[in-house]
This record gives C-alpha cells, structure tokens and sequence, in this order.
C-alpha cells in the first residue's frame, strides 16, 4: 500500500491506539512534503488481533508462550475503566501522555462497551470488538480536528481512509475493515467515497 500511493515514503502522524497525537502541529509538518499539485493522503486505524482460540483483543505472537493483548492500550484502557479505577489527571501525566488520554476517552464511552457485553450475552469479543470501534471513532475525532487542506495548491486536495486493522491468526494475512473515505477539496467541499470504493456499508 505503501510503496503503491505514498512511493515506499509515510510520515507517521499516530501513536498508540492509531491516534494521531502529533496534532496539528504534527499534520503540518507532515503537509509540508506535499508538491506543488500534489494531494495528500491519509491512513488512520487502531488495531484489534485475534488469538488462535479466536478471543478478540488478544494475539498469539511468534516465541511467546501467552497471549497478548492488542491492541495493548486500548485493552489496558479498558481494564482500568472497568477496574473503577480513577482517570489520570491529564495535566499531570507528561510522562505517559497518550495512554492517560486513551483512559481518560475509554472511560466516556464504557457504558457503550458494557451494554454491547451485556446484549451478547456476556460475549467478551463482543465487548472487545465494541472497544475497537469506539478506538477508532476517538482516533477519528482528533483526526478531523487536526487537518486542513492548506498545501500544495488550488487543485490539491485531502484523502482520508479510516479503520479498524485486523491481526489475524495463524497465517492469514492481516485485515483492513474500512469505515470512512471521503476526499476534502479546499473550497471545504467533503466527498464521501466510501461507497463507490468499497460498495454499500452493511
């Protein structure tokens, strides 16, 4: 994918969970590469694995004897949500910034993730697939308040293709689940692409 639309070149905009936590500041300089004439594109996914006993949130990696968590995270952020835990105190937590934010965003949609839990009928996938989603819509969120089209020149214009990346067990090949596409034009039309690439959303 790389090497087809970005010529083997990516400028990491993410950090954990698929989050762009560079913010704006990040997205400029990234936009800056841009050409005269040239459009850019932007790809943003957390990521959700499968084991090999197909538990959702959980990866089986070459070499280790357990499973892990992934992604490890949001996982985390949700197993200190759950616990009752107290959100950290943004203000205060430089150190280890972005997994206080994901807490912090996790914690605002718990009640989401448990009523998902609940529906399937104490289903732990289906909680783990819940927090996968609401993992990219924050991802999402920051996203859209970070870019601009302010690059390149009048005809340049703003790809953004967001996910849910999928670890596969055994040997598949990983998966991508696309949710949105859409292009920005500088006269601030949005177009959404999603359908005549991917087909209708189920």
């Amino acid at each position: 994918f790389i090497k087809k639309f970005g010529g083997g070149k990516v400028f990491h905009l993410g950090g954990l969970a698929g989050i762009p936590f560079t913010g704006k500041t990040g997205f400029a300089a990234f936009s800056h590469h841009v050409p005269d004439g040239g459009h850019a594109f932007i790809l943003q996914a957390p990521h959700i694995g499968i084991s090999n006993d197909l538990k959702l949130g959980q990866y089986t990696r070459d070499g280790q004897t357990n499973d892990g968590s992934a992604c490890g995270a949001a996982v985390g952020a949700l197993g200190h949500c759950a616990a009752g835990k107290p959100c950290p105190n943004l203000a205060n937590c430089g150190a280890d910034y972005q997994m206080s934010y994901i807490i912090n965003e996790v914690s605002k949609c718990m009640e989401c993730i448990d009523e998902s839990y609940v529906k399937s009928g104490n289903d732990e996938n289906a909680r783990q697939a819940m927090l996968a989603k609401q993992t990219h819509r924050i991802g999402k969120e920051m996203l859209d308040s970070i870019v601009s089209t302010d690059f390149g020149n009048e005809e340049s214009m703003l790809f953004v293709l967001t996910g849910v990346q999928i670890n596969m067990p055994f040997d598949f090949e990983d998966f991508f689940e696309p949710i949105s596409f859409e292009v920005r034009k500088k006269d601030g039309t949005v177009i959404d692409l999603f359908e005549r690439t991917f087909g209708k959303k189920k």
